[in-house]
């Protein structure tokens, strides 16, 4: 990864990390940190739509930090006649998912906060800006693959 690729990542970490502090639920952080850093500060009705994301969905399954994540995967590489199932958003949400396993050892919200931390879900600030940096890496990664033309060859 380049130097500018981790700088964003770094900075979407802490975007999300902050968003937490601020009181958004985890799902809300990664999505919003991730979309408004590629979509120009445009966030509009992620906030509300990640909201019952939060906390397992509010049942302790899915940690909210990988759905938000997966959310922000979807609206940034889906087009607007994108329909039905999509390969590579599919591709993107299944590696993250993979890494966010490999980081943290699975994907439970309840099983994550008993594996870290019972208090207050002290490590869920970190969880949810490291999943908001693995997000960005895997849409900037998205975003370079489809600029490249394979159509269009050196004259």
């Amino acid at each position: 990864m380049s130097d500018a690729y981790q700088d964003v990542c770094e900075d979407v970490r802490n975007k999300a990390m902050t968003y937490f502090s601020q009181g958004y639920n985890c799902a809300q952080a990664v999505a919003m940190s991730t979309v408004e850093m590629l979509n120009k500060g445009q966030t509009d009705g992620i906030r509300q739509l990640a909201a019952g994301f939060g906390h397992g969905m509010g049942a302790g399954c899915a940690c909210g930090a990988l759905t938000g994540g997966v959310m922000a995967i979807s609206l940034l590489l889906a087009g607007p006649d994108t329909k039905g199932f999509d390969k590579e958003i599919a591709e993107a949400a299944a590696k993250l998912h993979q890494q966010f396993v490999n980081e943290f050892g699975q994907a439970c919200c309840r099983g994550l906060r008993k594996k870290f931390s019972p208090f207050k879900n002290a490590r869920c600030k970190e969880i949810t800006g490291t999943t908001a940096a693995m997000t960005m890496e895997l849409v900037l990664a998205g975003k370079k693959k489809k600029s490249t033309s394979v159509c269009v060859q050196p004259l």
